[in-house]
């Protein structure tokens, strides 16, 4: 109880500095010249023994290797675009099994991906516009995505409110496991997401900075995957995967930034999230970044989620055919998970190196290098290793 309290008076603290401060004198900070480039890329590992392909019982086998470049471009001192582009390509034993556990295309393939965004500030009213489109495509899907936003910066600069909307349109190649073509079908091969976020974040003094976080996501169309079989108890007969063709999740989040001392840092984070599918679920995580000297930062971290099952969860041979809805997927099971690793960041004050750009008079600088490395445990019995590199470059 004394705990909620704290946190209530934080919310009260923030919200009554947000309405009432004064803002006529405070102009937020205009954009820099300098070209931003991130350069992130991943590897990603698991195994585990409940493969909703083969309908609970199949290998989760999977490695995927994602890159990812983010350039932000400043236009002028209010205007800016980001462009994004990105690839994975995974391998999956899990998939292959779509054909019986013979070869397919299904057991590999590359995701691509794109998005365009356009961000417009007004510096005397504290006050940021965004508009975001995007692609993504895959062997048996193609989704389009756009969206809006809108920031707005109060006390100066200590709060913030945004809001973000977007909209997802996908569409599937309906690819069914084969034993069971031509006899089963969906209704739909199309689904559509429609995706709000309001953020508040709020200086509390100099060494607490809090965020609270409000979702609402709804899904309407396709939310089955027409390839995950599922077993019943009465009937030898497997069947697909099916789903109602609406679902809804809130998810409500809580972070906490804490500096209790110039070169250490208490990042924690709570969410409680819950969906008209019957889950529930808690996820807590805590990072603690410590500087050592003036370029080198370790980051241990620690994260644990748990959840209560779907109402349309069952494991193998458990659904009776009759159900309305089923699923033997165990990403909507009753679980939890532990991931806790490590990150190394090495940022020097003037980079890791710089060079003139060719016939201009702009320089090429490094600027930093961020490597982490996890160890994700999920108490279904699936294993996962996850490796990733940030790599920070900046143009001005």
């Amino acid at each position: 109880m004394t705990y909620k309290k704290h946190l209530l008076s934080i919310l009260i603290l923030g919200f009554s500095q947000f309405i009432f401060s004064q803002t006529d004198e405070y102009k937020m900070k205009a954009n820099t010249k300098e070209i931003e480039i991130d350069f992130l890329s991943g590897y990603y590992q698991q195994d585990g023994n409940n493969g909703a392909v083969q309908g609970g019982i199949g290998t989760e086998e999977l490695t995927d290797i994602s890159n990812i470049i983010v350039v932000k471009i400043p236009l002028d001192s209010i205007n800016s675009l980001i462009v994004t582009a990105g690839a994975d390509y995974y391998t999956s034993a899990s998939t292959d099994a779509i054909d019986d556990n013979v070869s397919s295309a299904s057991s590999k393939d590359v995701r691509a991906y794109t998005s365009l965004t356009y961000q417009r500030k007004n510096l005397k009213k504290g006050q940021t516009l965004g508009a975001k489109l995007g692609i993504s495509t895959e062997y048996d899907y193609f989704s389009f995505h756009g969206g809006l936003s809108y920031a707005k910066e109060f006390n100066e600069g200590n709060s913030e409110l945004s809001i973000n909307g977007q909209v997802f349109i996908d569409n599937w190649d309906l690819i069914y496991p084969r034993e069971l073509r031509g006899n089963v079908s969906l209704p739909s091969a199309g689904r559509q997401s429609y995706n709000l976020q309001v953020r508040y974040a709020q200086v509390i003094n100099k060494r607490l900075q809090m965020l609270v976080s409000l979702d609402a996501i709804y899904m309407e169309g396709l939310l089955s995957t027409p390839f995950h079989r599922v077993y019943f108890a009465d009937q030898d007969t497997p069947d697909i995967e099916r789903l109602p063709n609406s679902r809804l999740k809130l998810p409500l989040g809580v972070r906490l930034n804490y500096f209790p001392f110039d070169n250490f840092v208490i990042r924690s984070y709570y969410r409680f999230y819950w969906d008209d599918f019957g889950i529930q679920a808690h996820t807590m995580s805590v990072e603690t970044p410590i500087k050592l000297g003036e370029a080198i930062t370790i980051s241990p971290f620690y994260r644990y989620n748990s959840q209560t099952a779907s109402d349309y969860f069952a494991p193998y041979e458990v659904h009776n055919s009759t159900d309305a809805f089923y699923s033997s997927d165990y990403d909507l099971s009753d679980l939890s998970s532990h991931k806790f690793g490590m990150g190394f960041k090495y940022a020097p004050v003037y980079g890791i190196g710089r060079a003139k750009v060719p016939f201009s008079k702009k320089l090429f600088m490094f600027n930093s290098a961020e490597i982490r490395s996890a160890y994700y445990k999920r108490s279904t019995g699936l294993n996962a290793y996850i490796v990733s590199l940030d790599l920070s470059f900046g143009i001005k």
